[in-house]
């Protein structure tokens, strides 16, 4: 909870100019240290004018004071008929900005109290922060995003005041900006993550090079968005058993199921970790197969080729497929190369959901790939089929980056490689740290440490337990907030019942055993404690 000061009470701390009482200049420091504390930015000059004008010897205490306060955007409207607005325009203001953060504003004021709802005297902001009991939440979005407040603000300003919502600038400069940290030709923004993989799919039948009822290999264990991209297609999914240590694709398995209908592989880098082979390039090659990317989870990571095994790729047809697309990948010295998740298939698809490690502030997805004409028709189908207005030349649907996502998208990119790099530092800890024997920790097959391995950007911090359901109520009761990813696989939900006596022990067992622990870029030293702590004194 966020808590604004009214300028009243910022002024009887700063002055003394009242008998305060102790615990409201502990309340006071303690909401500003946890960073909880705020101001409404139409405060700003009131505050400074009275500190200038009748107290000008607190004048520097007041300044170190509001740098530490966080400032919230006064909305630009006013309910005339408030009667706050009507009794003190000043007090109105607060709320307004107080109201966009479901917020609570602590003041001394009476009459405030009496006109607004969210209008709190400091005693009872004692009591509800003492009664509410904050836990450790499994992903605090406003938290993450708050970190780039400033920048969010000043792009969704831009937004709305270009006059220009759908298909503008916004929308190309994240485009190349992706296109570039990925290390691909082309990026398509488009509504969210499903829509990328549909879409690649549907622009492969638009070429010819699939047909209704092809069949298109997948792992048994991934989110069911994978499967319904492909079925949404009248494309027939394979499910292939993932490898119990990765819990990614198996890709030992793969070329036993590979049939005359078989057109793709469909890899899923799943919880952030790279699922890629030079066995898995090789077989793409000798069947002919296109090698799409789920990339909803791994933006960022990078696959390592094996040493001495470059001049061998450079001979392959995808290889040099993609060098005739003028992608010519990134190379750490003449016999090592490495490209990112996204670079490494024919086409990958990216989903932006809140929670992602590139998180938008809503839904969104994009397309990534080397190949001009499919970027074309990919693009051309997210907009009803048309590259021409009015004038469409396939069935397509609507699926489109709006101009404000892909602000919000720019700003956050920037960071993506310091945020994955503290994901790595969370990770190192736990697997550190958890010393439960009953407790089964992601594999760490990694050639160097947890935060030197740039092939995982542990977007779920995944462990496994025989007694999950109970685990997870321990923690709970613990104030440890945890998730299963995910609890039911595609094949046993009730949407793909043609797969019901489908028998995949390797991933029904792992939708039984996994549950997801807390890891994000702004989690705590001291909540990490609480997590490994808690484990580690389990009875299970």
């Amino acid at each position: 909870m966020l808590y604004f000061f009214d300028n009243n009470f910022v002024i009887d701390i700063i002055t003394r100019r009242k008998d305060i009482p102790i615990l409201h200049l502990k309340l006071f420091y303690y909401l500003i240290s946890s960073k909880r504390a705020a101001i409404s930015s139409s405060q700003i000059h009131n505050l400074r004018y009275i500190i200038a004008k009748h107290y000008k010897q607190f004048e520097s205490d007041y300044f170190q004071i509001e740098s530490k306060l966080r400032v919230i955007k006064t909305p630009a409207y006013i309910d005339s008929v408030s009667e706050l607005a009507k009794a003190d325009i000043e007090d109105y203001l607060i709320e307004l900005s107080a109201t966009t953060e479901n917020a609570k504003i602590i003041t001394s004021d009476k009459l405030f109290i009496k006109l607004s709802e969210i209008a709190i005297t400091p005693s009872d902001a004692l009591k509800e922060i003492k009664r509410v009991h904050c836990g450790i939440e499994f992903l605090p979005l406003k938290k993450i995003n708050d970190v780039y407040q400033p920048e969010i603000d000043r792009a969704y300003d831009s937004v709305i005041k270009s006059g220009w919502y759908l298909l503008g600038n916004k929308v190309k400069e994240f485009e190349e900006n992706l296109a570039e940290y990925i290390g691909v030709k082309h990026a398509i923004g488009v509504a969210n993550g499903l829509d990328a993989l549909r879409l690649i799919l549907k622009a492969y039948i638009e070429l010819g090079t699939m047909k209704e009822g092809d069949e298109v290999i997948v792992p048994a264990n991934t989110y069911i968005a994978t499967i319904l991209a492909i079925t949404d297609n009248r494309l027939k999914p394979v499910l292939v058993e993932p490898d119990i240590n990765t819990y990614n694709l198996d890709i030992s398995l793969v070329e036993q199921h590979i049939t005359e209908r078989t057109r793709a592989i469909m890899v899923v880098h799943l919880y952030g970790r790279v699922c890629w082979s030079q066995e898995l390039e090789q077989i793409a090659q000798k069947y002919n197969l296109k090698l799409i990317e789920d990339n909803a989870q791994a933006i960022g990571a990078v696959y390592t080729y094996p040493e001495h095994k470059t001049s061998n790729l450079v001979k392959s047809a995808k290889y040099a497929d993609f060098t005739r697309h003028g992608a010519e990948p990134k190379t750490q010295n003449a016999e090592r190369r490495t490209q990112k998740t996204g670079s490494l298939g024919h086409a990958a698809g990216f989903s932006f959901y809140p929670g992602k490690n590139l998180g938008a502030l809503g839904d969104a997805g994009a397309v990534t790939t080397n190949d001009d004409e499919l970027a074309e028709v990919v693009r051309a189908l997210g907009n009803y089929g048309s590259k021409q207005k009015y004038i469409n030349e396939y069935q397509g649907l609507n699926s489109r980056l709006d101009e404000i996502q892909a602000a919000f998208l720019s700003v956050k990119l920037k960071y993506l490689d310091a945020e994955n790099q503290r994901r790595r530092e969370v990770a190192q800890y736990y697997c550190e740290n958890i010393k439960n024997e009953k407790i089964i920790l992601p594999n760490q097959s990694f050639n160097h440490s947890i935060i030197q391995s740039f092939n995982h950007v542990w977007h779920l911090f995944v462990i496994r337990h025989p007694n999950r359901d109970k685990l997870q109520k321990y923690l709970s009761d613990n104030g440890i907030q945890t998730l299963i990813h995910y609890p039911i696989p595609p094949h046993k939900q009730n949407a793909y019942s043609t797969y019901g006596n489908t028998y995949l022990p390797t991933t029904e067992q792992l939708h039984n055993e996994v549950v997801s622990l807390p890891i994000y870029p702004t989690l705590k030293e001291t909540d990490m404690y609480e997590v490994v702590n808690a484990i580690n004194n389990s009875k299970f």
